[in-house]
This record gives C-alpha cells, sequence and structure tokens, in this order.
C-alpha cells in the first residue's frame, strides 16, 4: 500500500448528480456508482491499482470495484461522494465489507501514509501503530495465498536481478563494452521502474530494492564506474518514498 493522492473530482460527479445518484440508492438500492465515468476515473487516481493491495485492476481476472471507504450500509447518503470512494479488487473489498471505519479506523492511502503505519517482515506486513494493524487484519493483507506469497515472489525475482546484475559489473570490469554497459543499466533501470508508483505492488518492491545491500553496492559501483545516469539517480529518489521498514 502506498500514499494515494486525490487530486481531482470527476466531472460526471457534480452536486446535482450526486444528489440523484444518493437518491436513487436509497430508494431502490441500484448500483449507482457501477459506471464507466467513476469507474475510470478511480483507476486513473491509482494507476489502475487496488488501493489496498497494489494488484494491477482489469488484468488477470483482477477486476475493478467500487470500495466505499465509509461503508453504504451504515453511510447511505456517502454513495457516491467522491472523496468516499477507492479502487479496489474483489478480494480487499469483500474482506473490508461492511466494516465501520469510524467504529474501527483502518488507512485510507488517500489521506494516511501507509509507511507510518505498517511494516514489512518476512514478507508480512506488520502494524507500527493500531492504525496499522487494524487494517491489515480488516483487509486480509495477510491472506498466505494471494498477498504473502506473491511479495515473496516479488523479492526472490528482485534478489535474482541484483545478482545477475553484479555477475555483469564483474564481466564489464574485467572487459568494458557499450553491449555489457547497457545490459547492466538496463537491468538496474528495470528494477527500479518496478518501484514507481505505476507498478503493480510498488511498496514491496521499493521495500526489499533499497533494504538490499547488494542493491547499494550496486548502485555505488556504477557511480564508481561513471554510468550510473541522472535517471537511475531519479527513479531511486522517487521509489525512496514508497519504503516500508523491512525487517
Amino acid at each position: 500500500m502506498i500514499k494515494l493522492s486525490r487530486d481531482f473530482t470527476p466531472t460526471y460527479l457534480n452536486p446535482n448528480k450526486v444528489i440523484e445518484l444518493t437518491s436513487l440508492f436509497v430508494d431502490t438500492s441500484k448500483s449507482v456508482w457501477n459506471t464507466p465515468e467513476i469507474k475510470e476515473s478511480l483507476l486513473a487516481l491509482s494507476n489502475d491499482k487496488c488501493a489496498y493491495c497494489e494488484c494491477k485492476l482489469n488484468y488477470e481476472s483482477n477486476y475493478l470495484e467500487v470500495e466505499h471507504f465509509e461503508d453504504k450500509s451504515h453511510y447511505p447518503e456517502k454513495v457516491v461522494v467522491w472523496e468516499n470512494l477507492l479502487p479496489s479488487c474483489k478480494r480487499c473489498n469483500g474482506s473490508k465489507g461492511f466494516h465501520n471505519v469510524n467504529d474501527e479506523p483502518i488507512i485510507n492511502p488517500f489521506v494516511e501514509d501507509p509507511k507510518i503505519h505498517l511494516r514489512l517482515r518476512c514478507y508480512r506486513l506488520k502494524g507500527k501503530t493500531t492504525l496499522g494493524q487494524a487494517t491489515i487484519d480488516v483487509i486480509d493483507l495477510n491472506n498466505s495465498a494471494r498477498s504473502v506469497y506473491k511479495r515473496f515472489e516479488i523479492g526472490n525475482a528482485i534478489l535474482e536481478t541484483l545478482e545477475d546484475i553484479k555477475y555483469k559489473i564483474g564481466c564489464y570490469r574485467e572487459k568494458q563494452s557499450t553491449r555489457m554497459k547497457n545490459k547492466i543499466l538496463g537491468s538496474t533501470e528495470a528494477l527500479l521502474l518496478e518501484c514507481q508508483p505505476t507498478a503493480a505492488y510498488t511498496a514491496t518492491s521499493a521495500s526489499v530494492l533499497h533494504s538490499n545491500s547488494d542493491y547499494v553496492e550496486i548502485r555505488n559501483t556504477l557511480k564508481s564506474l561513471e554510468i550510473w545516469a541522472q535517471e537511475l539517480e531519479e527513479l531511486h529518489n522517487n521509489s525512496k518514498r514508497f519504503v516500508l521498514d523491512f525487517i
């Protein structure tokens, strides 16, 4: 989970439309939020990801569901209030269900920065705060089959790539060539791109990468060889914003 920004309101949800749709829901229980205008706007907010687990939506059966942070059972008047809507996968939305966030608060990634409340240990999320632990439990973010194993797969792939980059650097030191340099830089850039907000599971990737001594060594070595590019430094600095404490 990473911090998200709600930097626009869709024109579709003008005050009159909100009143109209809310009344329709109260009278008929119709799913008035299931419109292309709302769904497409939510996807744009989160780079097509679930706001909670960061899986890519509308990909590999992870279909977008409109999540009501203050649930529609307890707060029907907020059923199409833009600030109350989040993009979610079916699993996270189903796990949260009708949980009342005012009785037991959880992280709203559009309001709180998750890294203040969460840490990563052995690919399981741990609460740094009561809010963080409640979020893990309510959203079921440590479900072994769908969450923990996925984080392990991501972490293992990053470690394998780092080992490969170190090997290539050794080859490059023995015999410098443009071809090998480009392979090293390409692999490094690919790793850093997986730690950007547009990628799936940003927080896991960024946390694993930045906590790894091999990555620190690689970055320092490429700098000493004067092939660490400014573009890599920008990706490096941006990815640090999403790092959870990783122990």
